[in-house]
């Protein structure tokens, strides 16, 4: 389900994931995700971009998870970089940054202060040794309460 979740998250930003779908459905169905929907998208050739999307946004509708407009898949994005922060994953000055340009872009004025905490921490980001934990920690915290403040929403 999480590739599934993936593509409906890269076609929100419009990138072009037609012919990825028909062998994801396929993936999907030996792993026990099944809908009518997703059984026809895995009968589709590679060929078939725009039916696949057609008939991918309704496979997700389906399966409970809808594909998300623009700012809801910054909003994943969001969140996704947050929790690489908090979980130690990738350069947490990257994905300080990464959260700052989603949150502007997002188009939801009540990011616009999460962007600014993640902007301000990016911009103070100093790679010396002794400046490094403290900076991480705070950026921790910052992505911490991100994440409890803006909850990953249940189909």
């Amino acid at each position: 389900m999480e590739q599934l979740r993936d593509l409906a998250i890269r076609l929100a930003m419009d990138e072009p994931v037609g012919d990825d779908l028909p062998m994801a459905a396929a993936h999907a169905l030996t792993r026990g995700v099944d809908s009518p929907s997703v059984r026809e998208l895995a009968g589709l050739s590679k060929g078939q971009s725009r039916e696949a999307v057609d008939l991918f946004r309704q496979a997700m509708d389906e399966l409970g998870y809808p594909v998300p407009d623009r700012s809801g898949a910054r909003l994943h994005l969001m969140r996704e970089a947050a929790a690489s922060i908090v979980a130690g994953k990738g350069d947490p000055e990257d994905l300080a940054h990464k959260i700052y340009w989603h949150a502007c872009y997002s188009g939801l004025p009540d990011l616009q202060a999460v962007g600014d905490r993640f902007l301000e921490l990016y911009a103070g980001w100093d790679a010396t040794h002794d400046q490094a934990e403290k900076e991480v920690a705070a950026m921790k915290a910052a992505a911490q309460s991100f994440l409890r403040d803006h909850p990953t929403p249940t189909p």
